[in-house]
């Protein structure tokens, strides 16, 4: 699967006053109308079970240039306990918490989940979307690239 180049997001969401979020590159859409998005979730993950409890999430698209972010989300980074800390958040309409300077956000309300062998397929209808301008941080073969725009 290393041959496969994705974009980078986080997957957050906020439960009983707890917060938690993952970096997920699994991430796509699923239809238009309605608006559904897509990403996976290993079965274990803190993140996958305050989802199941809140019934929202929202997914932070990252740019260039945010590959601490990613790391942290990732647990790479062990002093970040609350891997929050020190990054922008804000919300939309879930309340799901969103990172402030993320290139794109989308902020769902839990639509379904299919578990499967390891990983749960996390399903949820878009309410509240929003880009800006930048580069998207992508993922390829290991290791963080920049987009080049030859073709």
């Amino acid at each position: 699967m290393r041959a496969w180049a994705t974009g980078v997001t986080v997957l957050a969401t906020e439960a009983h006053g707890e917060r938690h979020g993952m970096t997920a590159s699994s991430f796509t859409s699923v239809s238009l109308e309605p608006p559904l998005v897509l990403v996976c979730a290993e079965n274990n993950m803190r993140t996958l079970r305050l989802i199941q409890e809140a019934g929202v999430f929202a997914v932070s698209v990252l740019r260039a240039g945010q590959v601490e972010w990613s790391d942290r989300f990732a647990g790479r980074i062990p002093d970040a306990a609350d891997r929050f800390a020190g990054i922008p958040v804000r919300a939309a309409i879930t309340g799901a918490p969103i990172l402030e300077n993320a290139l794109a956000y989308f902020d769902c309300q839990l639509e379904t989940l299919y578990p499967t062998a390891t990983h749960t397929i996390v399903i949820g209808r878009v309410v509240a979307a929003g880009r800006v301008e930048g580069e998207p941080l992508l993922y390829w073969n290991r290791g963080y690239r920049a987009m080049n725009n030859e073709q």
